[in-house]
């Protein structure tokens, strides 16, 4: 496989899920474990210093070993292959032309493409094991777990996608796959039944019914779940179609999770036509629930293309991490794209895997570093999304200050004739009232420019209420006009929620249930919801309102210490109660009311759980020192407000610099550390213009 002058052009394919080799046209090499190692880490986890992976592989030997070791495995790498696959000197990376089926399949199920995820078969490294090498081998269980939950995650979608468009066999199929990959999960056997039930074959879903009993007896131990029994009973009772139990009952009406029409928004869908002419920047601007996110995604739609950036709970205070998912998304769908070397080297300022030979960049020293780098982040947003004709940002109240900035400069010279002949217009959304000041000024600023027109959406009035009840296709909905304006003031979020009440309680046929007071707005359905959660289910929830944008699976059981099986059935749970999608809230409300049911005693624990556990994974420090400072441990979060500090004044954000040191002064003096308090204090004197 040794190259020739051309071998830099040439494309690998990296092989990792199986047997591990390096493809290049038809040539393949296989890889000994430990040079498979090193790919399949830079692969998965991206950049990471190359000694600190010696140590990993070579974890007897010793230091100067372990080095010597890991430099003759690249040069052996480097000799069979005639290029430079892993690039850096302190910190390796992938080089470009390397692609992996392993990162394909996290990029499919992350961008939704689940049947070509489900392509994407093997287990990781299967043929190796690193018993020598225990921290390496840990890594490698866990990364193997990841991406089956990942197969398992696309083998659910697509047999849901199947269902909706009728394709019953193919939905049972992927089920079977399913119940293949995780055979003690009752959520899969439940559907399995399900489906053999409503494709007619009522012998098949209880024989379904029978094997998971089995299963569970023999391999577990145990019994069925008490809805899975009661949906064998129900199939049993047939011939008409069950009446599923709760957790199953949340298989609503497609037009009540997203109503087929958008109604009542005719004004608002003329203003944005004419600011869409006149080439301005869209704002909507409304209550929590008001249907903002709908109308821009509506609109956006009816123009062409589109793709949506999402500011979320919790990254206020970190730099550019609104910015950073947008890049991450648009590379997602463009992974390759031809970028002049100044350019890719200020992106890796944010991006290290987007590095060249020469590593991550110094901290910026001056302006003009600062101007370029901007510039640079500006060339390659509008180099890829030339293609679309909108970009959607959802909930700027929580879009951080640089992010906000960012953006500014960029809405303010889309106007100017672009490399690509157009770019794409803006439609952003948030919550009125709840901008931060910094991006409540950018805003102002487009707007007194004349670049930009804020739109305020109101809730629905009595006739669209009545319109969308029409719409829904629900028998006895129109006739609830009335009782639904007057108990949601017409916000559709609540419409939805009042509604879903009613289905779920078998209400609806009944009309207007006299006890639900029409001043609740909506708020005590959702409390409703969640008491309806199981303590384990509620308990999950409650994290992720802690750890808000940090929330993942894999935290959320090393911090409620729960098996990956019980963790997958709880967040089952919260997915079919229509409280999380994934691992985000389903609506910014019901994150804030289930905020609020925490009660006060257990919030510094889990807080303090958060910060240690955040640490352990390297997140940002502002993060974790907000953790530590909300667990009543200020003296923890100092260092982390300082190291918060210290980046933010080497990319000249001194501002911002200067209220993280005094944040780290007042969390010392909290502690009692009052000379350290000081010392902090004393850096902001020589902050320039702090």
């Amino acid at each position: 496989m040794a190259g020739d002058d051309t071998a830099g052009a040439q494309v690998f394919r990296l092989e990792l899920l199986g047997e591990a080799r390096l493809r290049s046209d038809s040539a393949y090499l296989t890889l000994e474990r430990r040079t498979a190692a090193v790919l399949a880490w830079l692969a998965l986890e991206g950049p990471h210093p190359k000694y600190r992976l010696a140590g990993l592989l070579w974890a007897e030997s010793s230091e100067v070993t372990a080095r010597n070791n890991m430099r003759q495995l690249l040069r052996r790498l480097r000799l069979a292959t005639g290029t430079e696959l892993v690039h850096g000197t302190d910190v390796l990376s992938l080089a470009e032309n390397v692609t992996t089926d392993a990162a394909e399949l996290q990029a499919h199920v992350l961008a939704g493409r689940h049947s070509q995820a489900l392509e994407q078969e093997g287990t990781l490294l299967a043929a190796l094991d690193f018993d020598d090498c225990p921290e390496f081998q840990s890594w490698l269980e866990n990364a193997r777990e990841r991406l089956d939950k990942l197969r398992r995650r696309a083998a659910t979608a697509e047999s849901e996608t199947r269902e909706r468009a009728g394709d019953l066999s193919g939905a049972l199929m992927l089920t079977e796959r399913l119940l293949a990959m995780d055979p003690y999960s009752e959520e899969a056997w439940r559907r399995l039944m399900r489906l053999h039930y409503v494709a007619g074959d009522r012998m098949a879903a209880l024989n379904a019914f029978d094997r998971c009993r089995r299963l569970l007896r023999e391999e577990l131990d145990t019994q069925p779940l008490p809805q899975t029994v009661a949906l064998a009973r129900e199939i049993e009772r047939g011939p008409s179609l069950p009446v599923t139990p709760r957790a199953e009952a949340a298989k609503l009406p497609l037009s009540v999770l997203r109503p087929p029409l958008l109604v009542g928004r005719e004004r608002e869908w003329a203003r944005m036509e004419l600011a869409w002419e006149a080439g301005m920047t869209i704002f909507l601007s409304g209550e929590p629930g008001v249907g903002k996110s709908r109308l821009a995604h509506d609109f956006a739609a009816s123009r062409g293309r589109y793709m949506v950036l999402e500011s979320r709970p919790g990254e206020l205070h970190i730099a550019y991490s609104s910015h950073v998912r947008l890049l991450r998304q648009i590379l997602a769908r463009r992974p390759d794209p031809t970028l002049e070397p100044w350019v890719r080297r200020e992106l890796a300022r944010m991006l290290p895997d987007m590095a060249g030979p020469e590593g991550v960049p110094p901290p910026m020293a001056d302006e003009s570093d600062r101007s370029r780098f901007l510039e640079a982040h500006c060339r390659l947003i509008y180099q890829l999304t030339a293609g679309f004709d909108a970009l959607v940002a959802d909930d700027l109240q929580y879009m951080d200050a640089a992010t906000a900035e960012f953006a500014l400069l960029m809405l303010s010279r889309r106007h100017d004739p672009g490399p690509n002949g157009s770019y794409p217009h803006f439609i952003d959304t948030f919550r009125r009232g709840e901008l931060s000041p910094v991006v409540a000024a950018c805003v102002q600023q487009l707007v007194e420019a004349g670049l930009a027109v804020v739109i305020e959406v109101e809730p629905l009035e009595t006739d669209a209420v009545g319109a969308l009840l029409g719409s829904l296709e629900l028998s006895g909905a129109e006739h609830l006009r009335d009782n639904v304006m007057s108990y949601t003031g017409g916000n559709p979020l609540f419409i939805m929620e009042a509604l879903r009440h009613l289905l779920e309680t078998g209400g609806l046929e009944r009309g207007w249930p006299e006890h639900v007071h029409p001043t609740g707005r909506g708020r005590e359905l959702i409390h409703q919801r969640l008491e309806r959660l199981s303590p384990s289910a509620l308990q999950v929830a409650r994290l992720a309102a802690l750890a808000r944008s940090d929330f993942e699976l894999e935290l959320a059981g090393e911090v409620l210490e729960m098996s990956s099986l019980s963790l997958a059935t709880h967040v089952s749970e919260l997915e079919q109660a229509h409280v999380l999608r994934g691992e985000r809230f389903t609506h910014d409300l019901l994150f804030e009311v289930v905020r609020e049911t925490i009660p006060p005693s257990l919030v510094p624990l889990l807080h303090r759980r958060l910060a240690n556990a955040l640490e352990q994974r390297k997140a940002p420090p502002v993060t974790i020192a907000q953790h530590w400072l909300d667990g009543r441990e200020p003296g923890r979060a100092a260092p982390f407000f300082v190291a918060a500090a210290n980046a933010e004044s080497a990319a000249l954000r001194h501002m911002e610099a200067a209220i993280l040191y005094f944040r780290a002064a007042t969390a010392l003096e909290e502690a009692g550390a009052f000379d350290e308090a000081a010392r902090i204090r004393a850096r902001v004197r020589g902050i320039p213009s702090a």
